[in-house]
């Protein structure tokens, strides 16, 4: 492991750096976390065992044989899906890649091709026996010796990293199983720096689709295809939002570049009869009025030749004396 790459994920340490002792990793606040037995992954957060089809011991047998079916259903070479998805993140020689909810790695292979040579992966899931298996196989069958992969066992929804830490960030397949998805897309964000791409990919069937007989069977076998894009879910600083659909439309792909905060000025005024500015319109509301009353300061304005909310505003503060 890159020396004080993990940060402590807990709320009250702010990303605190960690750093090794006797054999964990520890935060000054006295958090420590251990390795997997006979590894060097750390564990941040794991899921209680046997929960779930992804926490029994032959998870990774289980999802081998959903994806076969999955490719077999939707007539699709994993590769061919795999390849499409890892190009959407338009990753560069250098770059360092989050993985969120790596399962069994079987997208790093595609993501290590795209780095040209040079860079570093981060893996993560919930799931202990999904993502050792996965990091034994990714080991095991490592074609590339330049890019560095690291693997953690930890929570999406509160990530062991800095701020601003990575050039890409990368889901496919499990979001829709988030606690909270809100806060797993915005960990995504917050890891990612300005700049940075971010691609996310589950179940969901386009809209066209869910109320026909297909639709209506694949929903049947499996509600996760009833999913609808967590688009209202996205930080308000994404930028060149697309969204797009795969298997079939199916699977939705939502990718977006994490930029700057919105630039609006809210002060600029209207010019017109209503008068006042984004900011006072929804600020500056008053209490219900007569109707009547509201009509003969209306025509009152109008007759003045000024706006609506500069007369109110003179009324004001008249009234109090200012």
């Amino acid at each position: 492991m890159k020396k004080n790459t993990y940060c402590c994920p807990q709320k009250e340490c702010n990303h605190t750096v960690l750093n090794e002792v006797d054999n964990e990793l520890r935060c000054g606040n006295g958090h420590s976390y251990m390795y997997a037995s006979g590894t060097t992954i750390p564990i941040f957060a794991k899921a209680d065992d046997n929960i779930n089809e992804y926490t029994v011991n032959d998870a990774v047998e289980m999802h081998d044989n959903a994806l076969n079916w999955l490719f077999a259903t939707f007539n699709e070479k994993e590769h061919h899906l795999r390849t499409r998805m890892v190009n959407r993140l338009q990753l560069k020689k250098g770059d360092t890649v989050l993985v969120t909810g790596a399962g069994a790695c079987n997208d790093l292979p595609f993501i290590v091709n795209s780095l040209n040579g040079s860079g570093e992966i981060y893996a993560q899931d919930i799931s202990e026996q999904m993502l050792l298996v996965g990091a034994k196989r990714y080991q095991e069958n490592s074609v590339s010796s330049e890019i560095k992969v690291f693997f953690s066992v930890s929570d999406a929804t509160s990530l062991p990293f800095s701020d601003e830490f990575f050039d890409a960030a990368y889901h496919f397949g499990g979001i829709n199983l988030f606690d909270d998805i809100e806060l797993g897309i915005s960990e995504m964000s917050r890891v990612v720096k300005c700049g940075g791409k971010i691609v996310i990919g589950d179940e969901g069937l386009a809209p066209w689709l869910q109320k026909t007989d297909i639709g209506k069977m694949l929903i049947q076998n499996n509600a996760l295809y009833a999913f609808t894009p967590p688009l209202q879910f996205l930080p308000r600083n994404a930028q060149e939002v697309k969204l797009t659909w795969e298997l079939s439309n199916s699977f939705y792909c939502i990718e977006f570049i994490v930029g700057a905060e919105p630039v609006v000025n809210l002060d600029i005024k209207h010019v017109g009869l209503r008068g006042g500015s984004i900011r006072t319109r929804y600020l500056g509301q008053l209490e219900g009025i007569n109707p009547e009353l509201k009509d003969k300061i209306y025509a009152e304005a109008a007759a003045r030749g000024i706006s609506r909310v500069d007369f109110l505003e003179s009324l004001l503060y008249n009234s109090l004396g200012e």
